[in-house]
Formats: C-alpha cells, structure tokens, sequence
C-alpha cells in the first residue's frame, strides 16, 4: 500500500488542476448506519453540509440519511404501526443492509438529474454511507452517467454494474457495462471522494461486496479517516486497493489513522452539544475539510467563522491572514485561490490552521472517547452530579446500565462466529472467514499514517486523560493511559508509522 505514503498533498498540480473549472461542484453526503440529521446523535456529515456553499451557481448540494434509519412514511396504517413497522424495518435494514442498492441508485439519479459538462463530483459519506459513496463512484466508472430523466433504466445500470463481467467472461469484445455506457451514458469521472471509516460489507449471510467499491480509477482524489480503536466484528474497514502500477499523476490518495472508535471518527459516539465541547470528530472534519477545500470546495464564509469547531482557530487566523508571515499558510491560500478563485483568504487560513499541528487542537486531541465493547464508564464530575439533583444522577444511572446492556448484546455478536471478509492489501485479494472475533481489534494498513493527535494521545498522562475526558456518562475511563487497539501487520512497529497533519 505504498501508494498511500506516496501520495501528494496538495493534489498534483496538473494543466487540467491548476485551471479553474467551468462548471459547478455537485456534492453528495451519505450519512453512516442509522443517521439522519438531527433525530439522535449527530456524525460529521451534517456538520460539514452546515459549513459548505449552497450558492446554486457555485455548488448543488444532496444530503441522504444513513442505512437503517427509521423515517415513517404514510402507509395508511394508523400512526402506532406506522412507527412501529418503520422502526422494524430500520432495524432489520441496519443489520442486511438491503436498502444499499436504494440508496446508491437515488444518489446516482441526483447526478442524472443535475450533472452537466464542465461540473466536478464531490463524495462524502461515513460508515456504511461511506461504502455507499465509493459504490456510486464504481458504478459510474462501470455504466456511465445517463442523460437526465431515465428513472427508468436506473435499476438495468445498477445490475448491469452488481454483476460485473470481465471481459475474459463474455462470448464478445466487450463487457455488458462496456456496451451499456458505449450506448447510453456520459462518461464522468469524481474529483474527490472524503469518507470516514468505511465499513467494507454490509448484509447477507455472506457479507457482500460491490465492484470498485475498494478503489476506482475514476477517484481523482480520495481521503479516508481511519478509526485506531474500533474492535467490533461487525465494523471491518474497507481500504482502498490501488490498481497495478503508480497512481496517475493528477489523482492523489491519502489514508490517515485517528484515535476512536468507529463513531468518534465520523462523529455522533455521544448525544449531540452543538460542538461546543471539544471531540475526537472535530479533528477529522477539520483534517478532510482542509483536502476538500484544497480540492475546489467552496465553503460558506458566515457558517465557517460563527462554527464552534473553528472558533479556537480564529484569531489566530485574522493574524496569520493580516500579517502574511506564516509560510505555511501563505502557501495553501495561494494553491486554493489559484484552484478556486474569490476563496476569501480568511477563510482559506481558518481552514489550515484548524488542521494544523497546535496547542489549540489539544483539547479535541484529548477528550472523551468511546468503546461500545467496554462496560468501564466514566461517570460525570462530582460538581457536575451534585448540580443534576437526585432525578438526574438516577437518570445517569440508569442510562449506564442500559449501555452496559448494548455492550453485552455486542459481545454476544463477538462470540458468535460469524463471517467475515479480510482484504489482503498487499495482494488485493478478498478473503473469506467463520470465525469469532473476541473483541480483537484491526490490523493496520502496511506502513501506516497516523494523524499528529494520536502521538498528542499518546504522550498524555492518565490523570491527564481523565481530567479532559471529564466524564459524561458515556465515555470510557482511561485510568492507565490510552493504547492503540489496532494490531500491526508481522514485522512491523511504531518505527514504521508516520505521523502526518
């Protein structure tokens, strides 16, 4: 997986790069498992659809809510079964997945609908909703784009791209897909794909996989934030596998390893504070939010500066931005104004300075961190329990025990053997297991990046982590510091990671 260390950062400047695009960003968001904006716990996407521009000749925005999410439509059934039927079926759907297809296909129709000749495609998606993105990507590299309002024929591109043929399996020249977008389709390519922790397959009792789901040609520039902590079975991460051979010189790759579980890196392990207190998500968000805007993408100026996320950063950035002397700074407002012309250069150094290595983002780098297979809680601050009264330390209590509950049904899952797909970064094969997990945590990719926060982690006492971590009643407590749970690949150690901004 070299190509990864390899990769560039800022994107290649290319001829093709350096002009500015004729056309518009169409950006698409895919929530994680479960998600929808604002009906519980809250991940990075709608945080990061708040701080983008939705001028219409700028940039069109599309947000889709996560797999296994119970939104009630009218059925005719009175209301109580109308809620109770969707609630079933979001469960069932969060487990086998069989709404994928759905949900790549709606998102392939809005870029039927409203891509045109000259615009540039922007991905996001986290957890499942992340599969989901690099999906609809494979699947434009195999059928092309269809011309706008063929609803139709939407559901012959998505099989014709499921059962994907070599052309080595065909009795003729070329594939079923090949002909399908020869006859029919546009050939468009995605400029930029940003997702957060991957699950790699999803549903049957096979986990399924998609074609080009694990990397596509058609990606000019991927991102992928990594969860360290994550052990679940049922959360395997999906890495992108490089085609043969060096990546093009205008596509770029990039890989990069946080601190957390699956849903402190997307966003959304705890109750949603309006991200007025420090989190593990906002280092990601910042981290993809300064590739993407690197990329093309266009931000809300107002949104960016009144965000709890970017108000640490602020004054820093209006001095950085007066005085012109941080090198660093200077330097990427000039790659996004010459890749984005009228970015305003407050803007553009907010934007790098959150991603920053800083004693600012130690706070974030610090806080709380979840683990859906530990029954260990941290219970809140005295002052803090004393404030809540006798109705509100019993309401803690018995939330704590009803995660402990969840826990106990994950472990469950644990011990079950189930099965489960590996992928072999190196040799880019797929593998296919029964066994039971035990809670064992993830091997890491060959050489891996972490992000500069996991070493800030690392290197902080367990009175520290504690006293940051704060406790609120859902965390884990890290009484003797913080330990990676990943595993590293035979031969390999902390020697061969490098840490990155």
């Amino acid at each position: 997986m070299s190509d990864s260390s390899d990769s560039k950062s800022p994107p290649s400047a290319s001829r093709a790069e350096q002009e500015r695009s004729s056309g518009r960003r169409i950006v698409l968001f895919f929530d994680g498992t479960g998600a929808a904006a604002f009906l519980d716990n809250v991940t990075n996407l709608p945080t990061l659809f708040s701080l983008v521009s939705a001028l219409p000749q700028e940039q069109l925005l599309y947000y889709q809510a996560g797999i296994g999410t119970p939104i009630v439509q009218s059925t005719g059934f009175p209301g109580f079964l109308s809620r109770a039927r969707a609630r079933l079926a979001a469960i069932l759907d969060d487990g086998l997945a069989w709404s994928l297809a759905s949900h790549i296909q709606r998102g392939y129709q809005f870029l039927m609908n409203y891509w045109q000749p000259g615009d540039e495609i922007f991905l996001f998606g986290f957890s499942r909703g992340a599969f989901t993105a690099r999906a609809l990507a494979g699947m434009l590299q195999q059928v092309g784009l269809l011309p706008a309002g063929n609803e139709e024929t939407v559901p012959l591109a998505y099989n014709i791209y499921k059962e994907h043929k070599e052309v080595a399996e065909c009795s003729r020249q070329e594939t079923p897909g090949q002909s399908f977008k020869r006859c029919f389709s546009r050939d468009v390519e995605v400029h930029f794909v940003g997702v957060w922790d991957t699950v790699s397959s999803v549903g049957g009792i096979w986990p399924k996989t998609l074609p080009f789901a694990s990397g596509s040609s058609y990606i000019h520039h991927f991102r992928q934030a990594l969860a360290l902590d994550e052990r679940r079975a049922y959360f395997p991460y999906q890495p992108w596998i490089p085609a043969d051979g060096p990546l093009p010189e205008d596509h770029s790759l990039k890989q990069v390893w946080f601190v957390g579980a699956h849903s402190n890196v997307g966003g959304g392990m705890f109750p949603y504070d309006c991200d007025v207190n420090p989190a593990l998500s906002h280092i990601t968000l910042r981290w993809m939010l300064r590739e993407a805007v690197e990329a093309g993408l266009r931000l809300e100026p107002m949104h960016v500066l009144q965000s709890p996320i970017y108000r640490p950063f602020l004054d820093e950035a209006i001095v950085a931005e007066a005085n012109r002397d941080d090198q660093g700074v200077e330097d990427f407002i000039s790659r996004v104004q010459r890749r984005t012309p009228g970015t305003d250069r407050q803007i553009a150094a907010l934007v790098y300075l959150g991603a920053r290595k800083s004693s600012l983002a130690q706070a974030d780098a610090l806080s709380a961190r979840g683990d859906m297979l530990s029954f260990r809680i941290q219970d809140r601050p005295a002052e803090q329990k004393k404030e809540r009264g006798f109705g509100g330390r019993f309401g803690d209590w018995w939330s704590r025990q009803m995660q402990r509950l969840t826990t106990a049904g994950w472990w469950i899952l644990e011990i079950v053997p189930r099965p489960q797909v590996f992928w072999d970064v190196e040799g880019k094969a797929r593998r296919r297991t029964f066994r039971s997990n035990f809670g064992r945590g993830r091997v890491l990719l060959p050489s891996p990046q972490f992000h500069f926060s996991v070493a800030d982690r690392l290197a902080a006492s367990a009175a520290t982590l504690l006293e940051h971590g704060g406790g609120n009643n859902e965390n884990i407590p890290e009484t003797k510091g913080y330990r990676i749970r990943a595993h590293f690949l035979p031969g390999q150690s902390m020697k061969d990671v490098t840490f990155v901004e």
